[in-house]
This record gives C-alpha cells, sequence and structure tokens, in this order.
C-alpha cells in the first residue's frame, strides 16, 4: 500500500514539474510582467493601415477612390420666349453621375410659341414650333445637402419651324397650318438649378437657363429668334 502511495506521489509530482517547463502548448496562454496580452498574441503581425486615399501628391480622378456611379432619368417643363412671343417646351434628360458630384448625359427639349397675328383681325395667325438636344454635362455642387445648385450646360443642334395657321381662332381652332420657312441651328445653354432632396430616388429643381444659337439665314425668321432666358422645374428620378 506504501509503495503504490509512493508511486502515486512520485507521478504527481513529475507531472506537475512537466506542466511548470512546458512553453509550447497552451489552452489560454499566460501573461507576462511586462506585457499584459496572452502570449499567444505577441507573435502576431500587426494589421495593416488602411490606404489613405487624400494623398496631396496624387493623382485625382473624376470619379475618385470610391467609385460611386448613380443616374437619373429627368423631365422638364420650362417657359421662353420665341421673337418676342410667349412660348413653352418640356423635354427629358438621361445622364449618370460620377461620385455624386458631376453628370454627364443627354437632354432633349421641345417648343412651341403661342399664335400671333401680324394683321389684328386678319384671322392668319403665325407660330414658332422645334426643338433641341445634345451633350449635357452638369456639376453638383454640395450633392448630399437637402437643398443644393446643380449648373447644367447644354451644348446640341436644333431645329425651328414659322408656320400659318389660317382662320385661327383663340386658343387652338384653325382651318389649316402650313410650314413658311425652317431652319437648323447650334445651341449652347448653360443654366443653374436648385435642387431639392425630396427622397433618395427623387428631386424636385428649379432653374433658370440662356439660350445661344447659331446666326439664321435672312429669311422670314429675326436674326437670333431663340435666343434669351428661359425658366422652369424639373422632376429627376433614380440613384443619386
Amino acid at each position: 500500500m506504501k509503495k503504490i502511495f509512493l508511486l502515486f506521489a512520485i507521478i504527481i509530482i513529475c507531472f506537475c514539474n512537466a506542466a511548470q517547463s512546458q512553453d509550447t502548448i497552451r489552452l489560454f496562454g499566460h501573461k507576462d510582467s511586462k506585457n499584459t496580452k496572452p502570449l499567444s498574441d505577441t507573435n502576431v503581425a500587426p494589421a495593416p493601415k488602411p490606404v489613405k486615399y487624400n494623398d496631396p501628391n496624387g493623382i485625382q480622378t473624376l470619379t475618385g477612390p470610391e467609385h460611386n456611379l448613380g443616374f437619373y432619368i429627368g423631365f422638364h417643363s420650362e417657359y421662353s420666349q420665341i421673337a418676342g412671343h410667349d412660348a413653352f417646351g418640356a423635354g427629358g434628360t438621361f445622364a449618370m453621375i460620377a461620385n455624386h458630384g458631376l453628370a454627364i448625359g443627354f437632354s432633349g427639349k421641345g417648343f412651341i410659341s403661342e399664335p400671333y397675328e401680324v394683321i389684328p383681325g386678319s384671322h392668319t395667325s403665325y407660330s414658332y414650333t422645334g426643338g433641341y438636344g445634345g451633350f449635357l454635362i452638369e456639376p453638383i455642387v454640395f450633392p448630399k445637402f437637402p437643398v443644393h445648385i446643380s449648373f447644367p450646360i447644354l451644348v446640341g443642334a436644333g431645329g425651328i419651324a414659322k408656320s400659318i395657321l389660317t382662320n385661327y381662332n383663340y386658343p387652338y381652332d384653325y382651318t389649316e397650318v402650313y410650314v413658311e420657312d425652317a431652319e437648323a441651328f447650334l445651341i449652347a445653354e448653360p443654366g443653374m438649378e436648385l435642387e431639392f432632396n425630396i427622397a433618395r430616388w427623387l428631386r424636385l429643381g428649379l432653374g433658370a437657363s440662356y439660350r445661344f444659337t447659331t446666326t439664321f439665314e435672312p429669311s422670314s425668321f429675326d436674326t437670333n429668334p431663340m435666343d434669351g432666358f428661359t425658366g422652369g422645374f424639373s422632376l429627376k428620378f433614380g440613384k443619386f
């Protein structure tokens, strides 16, 4: 019995010594007197630092490091004057948006003027109709603010027709209409819009622009009948 107890005591002492000298396999690790972290963590390489994209010496791009890309489809209505007569227009736009701040796409508009009489009481009136469209570039300032501004610039081409309405009676009752003359033109239309973020997918815009057109050939048209200010509103649907 004493031999068994003595053998058991020797086994326990050997196991304790082996456990104290062991430094490779640990279930939970142990704390160092100079370092409160487990020894199992001291040999782990530090995590790499995040890459910074605001390096002032680096090349900055339009899309930026996030490469955020959105789009919108817009519908707009506007008022202007053509050769001194009231005119109304409507159109649409499709554009891609780079990093919320720059929209690039295409835009088109159609317009019609109120009929007018050259000789009062003659029952023969005239009106202007036509349209134009082209490339659109639109910088957007502070796009994440609920109210912000943008600067759309349209560059393109279009056409205008001067029509005669016979036996005209207000508002749109006439016997016959035919085109007296037509012209093609190039156009540049810079503008400014005040935009409201109604929802994440919807914006309302109130804006104004100025049309610059190439000079028309001497005919039944004025030299530049379309040059002048326009004003209107727009609705834009998309991912901003």
